[in-house]
């Protein structure tokens, strides 16, 4: 080989392994000085500097210079807040929130957060107004939320512009859902007539239903017999009421030949924070081998982010209507058998 070659070679070689060891040694500068920076800091805390106490409390929430502890984190920022630091009345709040390193309560939350938000603290203001969006703590108030949302977006806090506009959009219907609920109420008091009187059919008509469940192990049905064998029964799919049919969490109404549901207003924990649901649903194509189509979209009515802290949060979805996926289900012997979404994923929904 020729020697110029071997020469490069052996010169990218050396770079190669230089640069390997510098990034090792650039990792291990990084911890070092985290651990530094935590063991100067703690000498100050234990002093009384409230600074220190807030900074401490930080590296316990985020493992920073030491080992994650939620229940120290809480420790510290709760000497900081009584002395009145805002950042750390406002974290304060938020593990009270979260229920992290201590008990979960609303109410405490809530009283830090506003304490931090009179003080202007950005991340307090935002937080505070998702609290009165929601509820938590104190009475739901979409003009106060609105208020403070303004107060953030204006003092530079830029996930709060997204939060203004939309309770503008909520505030401004506020009016016509209230001119629509005498209509709505009416409605619902026509349903639970009907429910009466439909229970009161079934009752007297127990021959009949013996033969549906005689036609049932046949899996033979009319679309009359399937939509009324689900909403007499409240379904539960894995122990806890279901979302898409009929049960303690969602109500049905006949709309000519198909079922509309909603459900109460759910919750879930996602990997960036608390999402606040409901569960818009129709069910058609009933068919007389017990078959029928679930068609369903969450419809997000609020976001609880994780730790709004950061200015440029992102938000990996949108509020309202999601996109709509569906269900094909069967009655087995137990209940129903179906296959949700584009990989026909079975769940198994049972008679509650």
């Amino acid at each position: 080989m020729d020697n110029g070659v071997v020469q490069e070679m052996s010169r990218f070689i050396g770079v190669f392994i230089l640069s390997l060891c510098c990034s090792f040694a650039y990792a291990d500068n990084s911890d070092y000085i985290w651990n530094q920076q935590f063991e100067k800091k703690i000498v100050l805390a234990e002093s009384g500097d409230v600074k220190a106490q807030y900074d401490i409390g930080n590296m316990y929430l985020k493992g920073q210079g030491t080992a994650k502890n939620a229940s120290e984190a809480f420790k510290w920022f709760e000497k900081a807040a009584g002395k009145k630091y805002a950042r750390a009345e406002y974290k304060l709040g938020y593990l009270y929130h979260r229920g992290e390193g201590v008990r979960k309560s609303n109410k405490k939350a809530f009283r830090w957060i506003q304490s931090a938000a009179k003080k202007k603290y950005k991340p307090a203001m935002y937080y505070l107004g998702k609290l009165y969006t929601a509820g938590d703590g104190i009475r739901k108030d979409l003009d106060t939320a609105l208020s403070w949302h303004k107060k953030a977006f204006k003092a530079g806090y830029n996930p709060a512009k997204n939060e203004v506009l939309r309770l503008e959009n909520m505030i401004a219907s506020r009016r016509q859902a209230e001119r629509a609920e005498d209509e709505a109420r009416q409605a619902r008091q026509q349903v639970r007539i009907a429910r009466q009187a439909e229970k009161k059919a079934a009752r007297k008509k127990s021959v009949k239903v013996a033969k549906a469940t005689r036609k049932q192990k046949k899996n033979v049905y009319t679309s009359n017999e399937l939509r009324d064998f689900l909403t007499r029964h409240a379904w539960v799919l894995a122990g806890k009421p279901a979302e898409l049919l009929p049960s303690e969490v969602t109500t049905c109404q006949l709309d000519g030949e198909r079922l509309v549901c909603e459900s109460k207003e759910l919750e879930v924990d996602e990997s960036y924070g608390v999402v606040t649901y409901k569960m818009k649903v129709v069910i058609n194509d009933f068919n007389n081998s017990g078959e029928f189509n679930t068609e369903y979209q969450k419809d997000v009515t609020l976001i609880f982010p994780n730790d709004p802290d950061d200015p440029d949060l992102l938000i990996p979805i949108d509020y309202g209507l999601q996109k709509r996926q569906l269900m094909r289900c069967r009655v087995n012997d137990l209940g129903l058998d179906c296959y949700r979404g584009d990989k026909r994923e079975r769940v198994a929904y049972v008679r509650g």
